[in-house]
């Protein structure tokens, strides 16, 4: 298998990104990926991992300060490989990645956040040596 590189996600890769996000069951627009990809004031930074100049994993981390522990904090807020790529090591690959984003930016802590459902991805994660440490709870806001 060829080397996989890891680079900052732009409006060019909003096919890729599209088709990715879908597998993790979240839909968009070609038009709209593109849009936000193209942004640069986001608070989050999108990532792809290619083989071979081929999309096979997305990834997007955001840092924060976190009060109560007075801690930096790296989390990983989406991330998926290509369902016909699973088992290959890129997606331990790509929390390689952002462990070491982590380290740059001064961090103490990665963490990520999965939905309830994915018990496989949960597992997944213990497995490689995250923890669950709390629950997540969301409300919807009107606009």
């Amino acid at each position: 298998m060829s080397k996989t590189e890891i680079k900052k996600a732009g409006p060019d890769h909003a096919s890729e990104a599209l088709m990715l996000l879908a597998q993790l069951g979240y839909e968009s627009t070609l038009e709209d990926l593109k849009q936000v990809l193209a942004q640069t004031d986001r608070s989050d930074e999108i990532y792809i991992a290619q083989i071979s100049d081929k999309a096979v994993g997305l990834m997007s981390v955001i840092y924060f300060d976190y009060l109560p522990s007075q801690e930096k904090i790296c989390r990983i807020t989406a991330i998926v490989v290509d369902q016909n790529m699973r088992g290959a090591g890129i997606g331990s690959q790509l929390v390689d990645f952002a462990k070491e984003l982590s380290k740059q930016r001064l961090c103490s802590k990665l963490e990520v956040t999965t939905s309830l459902v994915r018990q496989a991805t949960q597992q997944y994660y213990e497995k490689i040596g995250f923890a669950k440490t709390s629950y997540r709870y969301a409300q919807e806001l009107s606009n």
